[in-house]
């Protein structure tokens, strides 16, 4: 029975990992966006379910922070990337005539522009194995957390395939705008930018208000657009985060 408790928490870790492989399988054979978008959202949901089971099991470890790590890597660093390389794909099919843009040999400088998305699990790599030597980020974030940034990446798969007239969907399949937000995310990664977390040690409003302006604008959003507002979600808790370091500190 204790050796159940003490691996729980892995065991609910290692799910994890299996639904990111499962999106990075949807991205590349299925080509399904909104699938592969679901199982990013699974894994951050059993990315929550670890760390909770951890601390009520009391069986927090350094090995279990350590798979929690290698986990994150493919889950919001590999899955995302390829949501973002399969969405460049389709950016040169909308762009050329099918003739110019050939999936399995593309020319030299589609290589790069194509290839230039994962970046973005490298960057995720960078960020987690400094968090992991980070003692600063205990109650708030320094830099955007890998679930965040995969999550801000995942609601732009769910709105290339969603039927709702969404605004500004159509810069979605626009290269610049894809090169552009690999940049942006690269850098929030790794940036000393302080983000407020989610973890309440009371509830009361003047402790909290920036987290619950956020769940309840966000709950808005996610009402209106459903799961393709997870990427408004996201350049919300930023926003939020940057006007809570200019006007109140972070807690």
């Amino acid at each position: 029975m204790n050796a159940i408790k003490k691996g729980m928490p892995s065991f609910i870790t290692s799910l994890g990992l299996i639904s990111g492989c499962i999106s990075i399988i949807l991205s590349i054979s299925h080509k399904d966006l909104t699938l592969a978008g679901y199982f990013i959202l699974i894994a951050a949901i059993l990315d929550f379910a670890d760390g909770f089971a951890a601390r009520i099991l009391n069986s927090i470890s350094e090995f279990g922070k350590q798979l929690d790590s290698l986990s994150d890597v493919i889950s919001f660093g590999v899955a995302p990337s390829m949501i973002l390389f399969r969405l460049m794909e389709l950016s040169y099919v909308k762009s050329a005539p099918a003739a110019d843009f050939d999936y399995m040999h593309p020319e030299a400088f589609q290589s790069i522009v194509l290839y230039s998305t994962f970046f973005v699990a490298v960057f995720s790599a960078l960020r987690l194995a400094r968090f992991n030597l980070d003692p600063r980020q205990k109650k708030s974030f320094v830099g955007l957390a890998v679930p965040a940034n995969a999550l801000l990446i995942a609601g732009l798969g769910f709105a290339t395939e969603s039927d709702l007239p969404l605004p500004g969907s159509a810069l979605i399949l626009n290269q610049g705008f894809l090169l552009v937000l690999t940049v942006i995310s690269c850098y929030l990664l790794v940036s000393n930018i302080k983000m407020f977390s989610l973890k309440f040690s009371n509830y009361g409003f003047r402790e909290n208000y920036i987290r619950y302006i956020f769940l309840v604008i966000s709950a808005f959003l996610l009402i209106a657009l459903k799961w393709p507002g997870l990427t408004p979600v996201i350049i919300l808790y930023i926003v939020l985060s940057l006007i809570n370091n200019r006007f109140a500190g972070m807690e």
